[in-house]
């Protein structure tokens, strides 16, 4: 995943533990999945290990509704079980990572509080200014010209 991407990269440090992310890389099409041929750096680089075949983000999201009209965004949480997307918003994500999938993570891991509740407020306020100043502002920045 492009760490060049602020709202992706929060919720890719976010995930570490878990080893959910794989590779995904801006192209015409939006995101694809990295070939098993291509040579690029990083952990977890490759096709999509679920959908064999498919090549592109999108192709998650007509799986999912065939009629999608909206933006093919990252970070995506796909429910495998399920079949459908969960999130594709990164404060809702890692909000979730905080804690529903504790039951996955190794002893090392699972005690880890990433949002205890007396730091919360602060969190929170601190995640408000960063989204709406810093990760938003480099998109209206660019809306600007």
């Amino acid at each position: 995943m492009s760490s060049a991407l602020a709202y992706a990269r929060k919720g890719w440090v976010t995930s570490k533990p878990l080893v959910f992310v794989r590779c995904l890389i801006s192209s015409l099409k939006g995101w694809h999945f990295a070939a098993a041929d291509e040579k690029l750096p990083g952990e977890n680089v490759g096709p999509d290990p679920i959908h064999e075949g498919f090549t592109h983000l999108r192709d998650i999201y007509f799986k999912v509704d065939p009629e999608y009209k909206g933006r093919f965004t990252v970070p995506t949480l796909y429910d495998v079980k399920q079949g459908k997307i969960v999130s594709n918003e990164s404060s809702e994500i890692i909000r979730m990572f905080y804690t529903e999938f504790d039951d996955l993570l190794s002893a090392k891991y699972k005690n880890v509080d990433l949002y205890p509740e007396n730091l919360r407020k602060e969190i929170d306020g601190t995640n408000s200014w960063t989204y709406d100043d810093i990760n938003n502002g480099v998109y209206k920045s660019g809306f600007a010209t």
